[in-house]
């Protein structure tokens, strides 16, 4: 009978589970390697799509100050209060614009759908970028779109059928004391003036995620 080389046998055994064992952690680490690149890069993209944002919020500030402005005077001028006349025509064009906010989405909604917001593995972090697009940004749009109808719904049906131009820049002011349009001109002007001081709670906002986006991304 031959003899089992028992040690022989246990070498061999032994080198194949370390060869397995090498296999698995080499995959891991290349898998692990590959999830943090991914990681920086999506870094990478919502970092500028906020830098992006900052930009529009920073012009759609300036310009919502100005039709703020606008609906102020002419709110107040309903109520007897005076009001620069040569701006009454810029004041009632310049009210049915309401610019909209459109924040870059795409490489938050690419880390959505495809299942990874996972890879920014800081779980605060990861909380406080899914609740500014899924509720600061919502409630922009929701702000938007009241707004809109508003504007269509009330105040543009108004001017087309009650303004009357007396020249290409004057109007007859007879409308500033129509209980109708004091009604459509406070409501717009409580609608709008929320509006703003809820975009500047969300500029914070974004500012205050793209100071921990980039933190982050240097200990990376």
């Amino acid at each position: 009978m031959k003899k089992v080389n028992w040690l022989d046998h246990i070498a061999n055994l032994l080198v194949v589970i370390l060869g397995i064992t090498i296999a698995f952690y080499l995959e891991g680490y290349k898998e692990e390697a590959n999830n943090r690149q991914q990681e920086k890069e999506y870094l990478q993209s919502l970092i500028e799509d906020l830098e992006t944002d900052i930009e529009a919020l920073d012009t759609l500030g300036y310009v919502n100050k100005r039709i703020a402005n606008a609906l102020i005077k002419i709110s107040n001028a309903t109520s007897g209060a005076p009001y620069p006349k040569d701006s009454l025509t810029g004041f009632m064009f310049g009210i049915q614009y309401n610019p909209p906010f459109a924040p870059q989405r795409t490489a938050y909604e690419s880390m959505k759908s495809s299942g990874k917001l996972d890879l920014i593995s800081d779980f605060e972090l990861r909380n406080e970028v899914v609740e500014l697009y899924e509720q600061y940004y919502w409630g922009t749009s929701e702000f938007d779109v009241s707004l809109l109808n508003h504007i269509n719904g009330f105040v543009k049906p108004y001017f087309m059928e009650n303004i009357v131009f007396t020249g290409r820049s004057s109007m007859d002011e007879a409308f500033l004391s129509s209980s109708e349009f004091r009604n459509i001109i406070y409501s717009y002007r409580y609608l709008f003036l929320a509006k703003v001081d809820f975009y500047e709670r969300v500029r914070g906002e974004v500012e205050s995620t793209l100071d921990l986006l980039r933190a982050y991304e240097e200990k990376l």
